[in-house]
């Protein structure tokens, strides 16, 4: 690692792969780069790096326009989850039209910042959250304690003992997240080696952003069980 980097690099993400993924992985790229201040803007929304308002921008879709490259950095999972509480109380669920009679946590409609995000269409044609907030975290949260059922990612869900999923055989949702940076920029030494570093850490990260961590251990709960 090169010991001599320094200045700052600011990274957009969406919330949840920012403040759950990112952030939690940062203790190693501050250890090999003590001189880079790190910025991190873990926000539901679009960032504009032709305004500099990041250096480097996760986002759910590659560019339309604008001096930015960008590579597709990963595909990830998400599902249904709720709490084991909260399945107790209401109906047994079998199929996906069962939801209709649930509460269901999602995303503020009128909010949803990239139709990336607009995931109960593809759950149940006409299915709506109940409780709604900008944020996964937020949504993640309300469904742990028992709000409802919502769609969240595995990787946040595997750390959450609180979640079990619903419909684990036949809802499975799949996105991809890509990595922007400023065309300027690209060559930086410093913003060079956060790409890196968020390229390699999403790349030995597969099993997890995929989902593949979640069902063994929902396997293993259900041979427990």
């Amino acid at each position: 690692a090169d010991m001599a980097l320094s200045g700052t690099v600011r990274i957009g993400a969406p919330d949840g792969f920012g403040s759950t993924f990112l952030a939690s992985r940062f203790a190693g790229l501050a250890r090999s780069y003590p001189g880079l201040e790190l910025q991190l803007i873990a926000m539901p929304r679009l960032l504009s790096l032709s305004k500099r308002e990041a250096d480097v921008a996760i986002t759910l879709a590659p560019p339309k326009e604008g001096k930015v490259v960008a590579r597709k950095l990963c595909d990830y999972r998400l599902g249904l989850y709720a709490s084991q509480d909260y399945l107790e109380a209401m109906p047994t669920i079998t199929a996906a039209e069962d939801l209709f009679g649930h509460r269901i946590v999602g995303y503020i409609d009128d909010l949803i910042f990239t139709p990336e995000l607009d995931y109960l269409d593809e759950v149940a044609k006409g299915l709506r959250a109940h409780i709604q907030s900008s944020s996964v975290l937020a949504q993640m949260n309300a469904v742990a304690a028992g709000a409802g059922i919502g769609v969240i990612h595995h990787f946040m869900a595997v750390d959450e003992p609180r979640l079990v999923p619903v419909l684990p055989e036949s809802v499975s949702i799949t996105r991809s997240f890509w990595l922007l940076v400023h065309a300027d920029l690209k060559d930086v030494a410093r913003v060079r080696a956060v790409v890196d570093f968020i390229v390699r850490e999403s790349k030995a990260s597969r099993a997890l952003l995929m989902g593949e961590l979640a069902a063994a251990g929902g396997a293993r709960l259900a041979a427990a069980g």
